[in-house]
């Protein structure tokens, strides 16, 4: 009797650590999630600001470059720079509602308009499609930092966007001319954040440099 009491106690015992055991992974896991959540967030405000500052910065850099030799013009650029702060903080202002809802051919048209207005002739292909939104989310980050590295790295005259979905293959290809020495270094910390951003998916990142043309392509295969 004395031993079976003895089991009875230990097997609840047992049963009890187990059950502190399992408390203490789902709050691991809570906390994880959490982390995971927050580094998202971080990353998707980084990828909003990063591309709107950059030309930001370059439209008031020109402006103030023509105001003494080309007040019209450079009050137009000015009009554009306050335009593309406005476009920013509405962005922002809605990823921090955590109600924004990523368009991919949208994101290229207006990534193609700022080329434009920066004097580069640029072709945007979009998508003949509509892709799953995580994916969308994760390629338009790769379209907003190819264009960064467009007005950044280069003196291109022309720019071309395309994004092809080939089966359960989805490619965004970004090129251009007047590159500046080899362009951006692949492991630079923009090419490294979007490789890493399509990681998990199965993406993978690509840049090269030849007879001055810069092209980066980006593979993410779509789930069934």
């Amino acid at each position: 009797m004395g031993a079976g009491i003895a089991g009875l106690t230990w097997v609840q015992v047992w049963f009890w650590d187990l059950l502190v055991e399992a408390r203490q992974g789902q709050a691991a896991g809570a906390r994880l999630a959490a982390a995971e959540e927050r580094l998202r967030f971080a990353r998707d405000v980084h990828d909003l600001l990063g591309h709107d500052l950059t030309v930001i910065a370059l439209k008031a850099e020109l402006a103030e470059r023509l105001a003494p030799v080309d007040a019209a013009r450079a009050g137009r650029e000015a009009a554009e720079a306050r335009r593309l702060a406005a476009s920013a903080l509405t962005r922002v202002r809605a990823a921090v509602h955590g109600y924004r809802a990523v368009d991919l051919a949208e994101q290229a048209v207006a990534v193609g308009e700022v080329l434009r207005s920066s004097g580069v002739r640029c072709t945007v292909v979009p998508p003949d499609a509509d892709l799953p939104g995580p994916l969308a989310a994760d390629l338009a980050a790769v379209v907003r930092e190819a264009g960064t590295n467009v007005l950044r790295h280069s003196r291109a005259g022309w720019c071309r966007i395309e994004i092809v979905r080939a089966d359960r293959l989805v490619t965004v290809t970004v090129r251009n001319d007047g590159v500046l020495g080899a362009g951006p270094d692949r492991l630079s910390g923009g090419l490294r954040g979007l490789a890493d951003r399509l990681a998990p998916a199965g993406g993978r990142v690509r840049a090269s440099a030849e007879n001055g043309v810069f092209s980066l392509v980006a593979t993410v295969p779509v789930t069934p």
